[in-house]
């Protein structure tokens, strides 16, 4: 989760407009239901009120206008998931509870609007900022995909799985990942996985094991190197790719965190074999060039020890 800009919350209160007609709630489970029996998509505003620029001025100059308001009240209902930085703005039980939504659906930048269907299934929306005319853009591309959600529920075996992989395939990789509801209803529906939908949903429980695995390193590379070597060695092809960008994004921790104290050639080139690893984590038409940068700047050690310890000693 990245905080864009930070913002004191005096700042963030003296800010927000004065109208504010759209119903929030807090409660997306009463919002499905109630949404099922209205006709209506959620609207799933993951926000940071206190700290994110971008999801303040999505507040301001998109959700709190009249002129969305007027777009919106009979098509969705709205739930706001909050995680502020001061967490007595909403008290520390809904601020739990929002934590564990942002785990469920893999928040991984502020704001994430998700259209959600009444079943749960992700079925458009967006990350970051945005304006009034691409957030209308977005919303409209949701709706059009609850109707074929609607005509699906309608349907039974591989053509409802066909409708609903029509739906998954128009969301962006973000969104994806959040939707499992919907990954596992195609391939429960697909006996035969015409859609492919079994393999994606198994790669991406895959994907969801290794992130649990990672995170109870606790951002210590030294253990979470291994990690990440033994999964690459059983990788779904769609993830190989995923999980050789999160390699090189732990070696080049590891690499920082050993370089800031080598004092010996020995530990320069234990630096060295590590950043040759990251080779294979680069795109094919790039693990030349990179070859050939750490070789150029490996290719005396000695001298990487002086400076090194030159800008060590400049600190």
């Amino acid at each position: 989760m990245f905080k864009n800009i930070l913002y004191a919350t005096g700042l963030a209160a003296a800010v927000a407009p004065a109208f504010a007609a759209l119903e929030w709630t807090t409660d997306l489970d009463a919002a499905r239901t109630r949404a099922a029996a209205e006709g209506k998509s959620v609207l799933v505003d993951f926000t940071g009120s206190d700290w994110c620029g971008y999801c303040i001025q999505l507040k301001r100059n998109v959700f709190d206008t009249p002129e969305f308001e007027a777009y919106a009240k009979d098509k969705f209902l709205f739930v706001e998931v909050d995680v502020p930085q001061d967490i007595k703005r909403i008290g520390q039980e809904l601020y739990n509870k929002n934590q564990q939504l942002c785990k469920q659906y893999k928040i991984s930048g502020f704001p994430t609007i998700m259209v959600m269907s009444p079943e749960g299934y992700v079925i458009g929306g967006f990350v970051g900022g945005s304006n009034m005319a691409r957030t209308k853009d977005s919303l409209n591309a949701a709706l059009q995909n609850a109707q074929k959600v609607q005509a699906a529920s309608k349907l039974q075996g591989v053509e409802k799985a066909k409708l609903l992989a029509e739906v998954h395939a128009t969301l962006s990789s973000d969104l994806k990942a959040a939707n499992t509801a919907m990954m596992n209803d195609i391939a429960e529906a697909d006996v035969d996985n015409v859609t492919g939908m079994k393999d994606l949903s198994k790669a991406s429980a895959q994907m969801d094991e290794l992130q649990a695995k990672l995170n109870a390193t606790h951002g210590n590379a030294e253990k979470a190197l291994p990690i990440i070597n033994e999964a690459i060695k059983t990788a779904y092809p769609i993830n190989l790719e995923d999980m050789k960008m999160i390699k090189g994004q732990i070696i080049m921790a590891l690499v920082n965190s050993k370089l800031q104290v080598a004092d010996s050639i020995e530990e320069v080139e234990a630096v060295h074999k590590l950043m040759l690893e990251l080779v294979d984590c680069a795109p094919a038409d790039r693990k030349e060039i990179f070859r050939k940068k750490i070789e150029k700047d490996f290719g005396d050690p000695a001298a990487m020890l002086e400076r090194i310890r030159k800008t060590r000693n400049e600190k």
